[in-house]
């Protein structure tokens, strides 16, 4: 029986976590799956211990990319993917027993792309040890003197387990953590190279193509919201990849793709810095509620905000009303 579906493991904050990944994905997918694992500049010791849980099992390989953003990474791999589906897999993620086949189900019955229901582990901010993440979310826009911003709304964000409706259901955006994509539409659709809001980019796409989106809760995984505190060897990704010119240039190129800024852009890389405090906190060895403290002392000190509407969110009205997006540039770069 051939794989129904390839899944590509890239890091997402940090090089830490990717044995576990590999090993939760092995426990809890009984199906035949390919595997691969994106090599974007690991500890060797990290792509050792990968190398030796892939090793004699068919389907798996490692590709060896250097130092690039995932997206980027993508791009330059996805023209050999094969399989009827593929799922893109962060490395703090962490699939659960019969996660797979509730994904392959939707697809089958026609989305184009399918969230699993994310949830997320304490750590920066401070809440239920497992909440929501991710159910459903959409793009709203709002007007701050004349000019339509971009607001992304997250629907049940942060809300207990059990609060968290259980049916599948129709979505306008999803996020990478883990996510499937019908193989005929990830070929299709650019990839543009960005570290922030790229999911809202492909989103837009997959929604031009006039394409079906879903969530499908009875697929759960869950990812770790910096809890686990980082190691000396993941600054050189976590630091590359969060990096304010990065920010900076992925906010220019969505603009210059899709004509909008966000209004959270200021509040985006302060978002950045704010995980760059609690991390360095953690790693000197700061419990998580300590490190959340001074995480938010020094936002205070040395970040500044741009709000300007007292509801911003209430003020806005759903994007899917307003005339659909044109993509004014098709430029990835």
């Amino acid at each position: 029986m051939s794989a129904a579906t390839t899944v590509i493991i890239s890091p997402r904050d940090r090089y830490s976590g990717l044995a576990g990944c590999i090993e939760r994905l092995f426990a809890c997918t009984p199906e035949k799956f390919e595997l691969w694992v994106l090599d974007l500049g690991y500890p060797q010791d990290d792509m050792v211990a990968a190398r030796a849980l892939i090793e004699g099992k068919p389907n798996c390989r490692v590709i060896d990319l250097g130092l690039v953003t995932p997206m980027d990474a993508l791009r330059s791999v996805r023209a050999d993917v094969a399989t009827p589906t593929v799922v893109l897999l962060d490395n703090d993620s962490r699939v659960t027993p019969g996660w797979l086949a509730p994904l392959l189900g939707a697809v089958d019955a026609g989305a184009s792309v399918v969230s699993p229901l994310i949830l997320e582990r304490e750590g920066l901010d401070e809440g239920g040890e497992l909440r929501n993440h991710l159910y459903t979310g959409e793009l709203r826009v709002v007007d701050v003197d004349g000019t339509p911003y971009l607001i992304e709304q997250k629907h049940f964000r942060r809300a207990d387990v059990d609060a968290i409706p259980r049916e599948q259901a129709p979505t306008r955006t999803f996020e990478l953590h883990c996510v499937m994509f019908r193989t005929s539409t990830f070929l299709a659709i650019e990839l543009p190279s960005m570290v922030v809001r790229e999911h809202l980019d492909i989103a837009l796409q997959v929604l031009a193509r006039k394409e079906k989106l879903v969530v499908e809760p009875a697929s759960v995984v869950t990812f770790d919201n910096l809890a686990t505190p980082m190691r000396l060897a993941d600054m050189r990704f976590f630091f590359y990849r969060w990096s304010n010119r990065l920010i900076d240039l992925s906010a220019h190129l969505f603009e210059a793709r899709w004509g909008y800024r966000f209004y959270s852009e200021l509040a985006m890389r302060n978002w950045a810095f704010r995980r760059k405090v609690f991390l360095l906190s953690r790693w000197i060895g700061m419990p998580i509620g300590w490190a959340n403290t001074a995480t938010s002392a020094a936002k205070r000190l040395f970040c500044k905000d741009w709000d300007p509407l007292p509801d911003a969110e209430g003020a806005s009205r759903s994007f899917g009303a307003e005339p659909p997006a044109v993509q004014l540039s098709h430029r990835v770069q």
